[in-house]
């Protein structure tokens, strides 16, 4: 930005990115106004205010029935606002607008000349920045630079509060480096990516691309990869550096800049799908359709029967196709037309060319490749239908790898095979893949993925033997569900995130995430339910969200996280209703090799990875295990954690011996329990209340006795003990008596 433009890479769009210039290096150099140059409107104080009202609710009034409603009540929220404020939502305003290529000039020039006349003499926009709201911009900005656009002023605003924050030499390295001023941006509190990356481009035009959608960066980053010697990395940084070199190698093989959304550059990127992003599907013969899989292998195509369905086109939203199955086939049940809605959505809108597609004839499993988009024929009553590129390659079913053997079982015309993907390219392209990832160990199937063995390091930092820290790995290693459960203070939650954290490896914290249950956990909260939010238009709704379990498995089954075992720990498991919260998830806990239809997507299988394991805690005084039903016992290996067996015996003497420490609190722990009888085994009290600094500070043990030990002990032994004799049986001078340590 601070370089002259004789120096600038050029980009799709120079009147645009001249009139960008022009506003964003004076406002960011000095802050000084675009529209009134004697005027510094881009300072933190005015983006303040603007915020301030930007956040507070706007009332309602009759308007004026010529605006939007998004400018009604961005005029109600800045009515008497001060000049200098109503300036600055201007020409916040022109940043968010210039690029865009949906909202024509005329729009564009009213939405900014009506900000600017809600003040006394409002200034004109000047003459080459209103020239250049004439121009097409480059940025297809879609709905939400629309109907987000306050929430877009409001970013802005941050930026610019942030970025007087910014110290000089930050400042000064983001004016002359582009890479730099999207860290700068990039740290703006409350990340908007859509409108960041408008302002990335409009700073830098050249450098960053007018592309505001990540996923499509991605996508064309992947599909021109090959022209830069591949992808350098997986970071929005190495992506927009990425593109950039991609853009300059294409523009000068073009002659011009590059124009991602036309002609062959888009076609070529909005093709190209890697084996990461493809699918993989089966699909049967509808009903009566005995011997026609045999008929699609020798004409190139695979069929749904639809003699009822309206002709709908290819890409049609679920919505549209629930509606045109109500109407074609109101004589099915609801069920019925329920899985049909879910089939011919797979069939129309989910299935993309180069997706493998696999069908079943002569005992063979066919394997190819879709290759367009949707037809509709005529043979026997109508039909969808697609075309296919089938191979020479069969496989027989009774030798299909895992998962495939288990995913062709599954019911319904159209399966998710996508799970046993790489195993299906392995075999089509045995050039390209490995003949060993034939035989596939991917998530959700195949072998479970083996764990280190503990170290000494690891049994030294926990204090515990380290036998009886392998074997509870060696058990979760065979069952892949383990339960702590014991008294409180023995250290279940800790020993579940030390163990899981060296199992899973320290190079990626999220393969271990923890939740705790409570007594109105539920499904929705574990696995998946529906979740207030904001639609697009900015109107309260409902949106299925991914609960813990779901969003963990996800990870465990992601291209980062597959190679590696993933742990989700769940605390104070005993305390919700078990049944309630895992619903279908118990089939899976005990079959990781099948999948089930989660009753709120039960269009999608899911599958339980082999490579995330599950770790519950259990408090045994807070709720008696005794209450857990037989489901989850047979299904979680549950091991004991007591003050008095290995491995939690002897910890806090070695803890404190390892620290220098005198051994009093550990002889006064053993006396406490040698108080408790056996009968009373779960109320024994663990070592974690006195592993930490306050008990072997002065006057600390008599902390921990007066404020955790005799409420929890007075608690135990309501009704069967008074106060005072709970006192007097298990207070620490009696104790301290006891060890002869009065």
């Amino acid at each position: 930005m601070s370089h002259g433009s004789q120096d600038r890479p050029l980009g799709p769009a120079p009147t645009i990115e001249a009139a960008a210039e022009r506003v964003l290096g004076p406002a960011l150099r000095t802050g000084q106004s675009p529209f009134e140059e004697d005027l510094y409107t881009w300072t933190p104080e005015v983006a303040e205010e603007l915020v301030r009202r930007l956040d507070a609710d706007a009332e309602e009034q009759s308007g004026d029935s010529t605006r939007s409603p998004v400018m009604q009540a961005l005029h109600d929220q800045l009515e008497g606002a001060p000049r200098p404020v109503l300036l600055l939502a201007a020409e916040l305003l022109y940043v968010q607008q210039l690029p865009l290529s949906t909202v024509t000039s005329r729009l564009k020039r009213g939405r900014i000349r009506d900000v600017l006349s809600w003040m006394e003499n409002p200034p004109e926009i000047p003459a080459d920045l209103d020239e250049a709201l004439g121009e097409k911009g480059p940025l297809t900005g879609g709905l939400g630079f629309n109907v987000q656009m306050r929430e877009h002023l409001r970013w802005l605003c941050s930026f610019v509060i942030h970025w007087a924050d910014l110290d000089a030499t930050e400042r000064d390295a983001a004016l002359t480096d582009p890479w730099e001023f999207q860290r700068a941006a990039r740290s703006t509190p409350g990340d908007w990516r859509a409108i960041r990356y408008s302002l990335q481009y409009l700073a830098w035009p050249g450098y960053f691309q007018p592309i505001v959608k990540h996923e499509h960066k991605t996508r064309i980053r992947d599909a021109f990869a090959d022209l830069i010697g591949g992808p350098s990395g997986i970071d929005e940084l190495d992506i927009d550096q990425d593109l950039h070199r991609i853009s300059e190698v294409l523009s000068a093989q073009l002659g011009q800049p590059v124009d991602w959304y036309r002609g062959a550059v888009a076609n070529q990127w909005q093709r190209h799908r890697d084996d990461h992003s493809r699918r993989a599907w089966l699909v049967r013969p509808g009903r009566g359709g005995v011997g026609q899989a045999g008929q699609w292998v020798a004409q190139n195509r695979i069929a749904l029967p639809a003699s009822h369905l309206p002709r709908i086109p290819a890409h049609a939203s679920r919505l549209e196709v629930s509606q045109a199955v109500e109407q074609g086939y109101p004589h099915l049940d609801y069920q019925a037309r329920f899985q049909l809605t879910a089939e011919l959505h797979t069939f129309l809108s989910r299935m993309s060319p180069q997706d493998v597609v696999a069908t079943v004839a002569d005992a063979k499993l066919h394997l190819g490749t879709l290759t367009d988009d949707l037809g509709y024929v005529e043979d026997g009553g109508q039909q969808l239908e697609r075309s296919v590129r089938w191979s020479a390659v069969t496989l027989d079913l009774d030798t299909l790898p895992s998962p495939l053997s288990e995913l062709i079982g599954e019911p319904g015309t159209v399966v998710d095979l996508t799970d046993g993907l790489d195993a299906l390219l392995a075999v089509m392209h045995p050039g390209r893949h490995s003949a060993e990832s034939a035989v596939i160990e991917a998530p959700g199937a195949g072998t479970v993925p083996t764990l280190p063995e503990v170290t000494e390091e690891l049994a030294d930092g926990l204090h515990m033997p380290r036998k009886e820290l392998q074997e509870i790995v060696d058990t979760l290693q065979q069952r892949q569900q383990i339960v702590f459960y014991g008294p409180p203070g023995t250290g279940k939650t800790y020993l579940a995130q030390e163990l899981a954290r060296f199992l899973a490896g320290a190079d990626d914290p999220s393969r271990v995430q923890l939740v705790q249950f409570h007594p109105s956990y539920a499904y929705e909260d574990f696995f998946e339910g529906y979740r207030p939010t904001l639609t697009e238009s900015g109107q309260p709704g409902f949106a299925l969200q991914a609960g813990p379990l779901r969003r963990q498995a996800a990870r465990a089954t992601s291209d980062s996280g597959r190679e590696h075992p993933s742990f989700l720990i769940i605390d104070e498991m005993n305390r919700a209703d078990l049944a309630r919260v895992f619903g279908e998830m118990y089939f899976l806990l005990e079959y990781r090799d099948r999948t089930v239809l989660p009753q709120y997507s039960p269009d999608t299988s899911f599958r339980l990875p082999r490579n995330l394991f599950i770790i519950g805690t259990m408090n045994t005084a807070d709720r008696s295990i005794a209450m857990v039903d037989a489901a989850i016992r047979r299904r979680f290996a549950f091991m004991e954690l007591h003050p008095d067996t290995p491995p939690v015996a002897g910890v806090l003497r070695r803890h404190l011996e390892a620290r220098g420490a005198s051994t009093e609190p550990a002889e006064l722990l053993e006396a406490l329990n040698s108080e408790i009888d056996d009968s009373d085994r779960d109320l024994r009290i663990g070592p974690s209340y006195f592993m930490k600094d306050q008990a072997t500070e002065p006057g600390g043990l008599e902390a921990i006795w007066r404020y955790d030990l005799l409420p929890l002990l007075e608690e135990h032994y309501y009704g069967r003990l008074t106060r005072a004799e709970v006192h007097e049986r298990f207070g620490l001078a009696a104790l301290r008596r006891k060890i002869g340590r009065a």
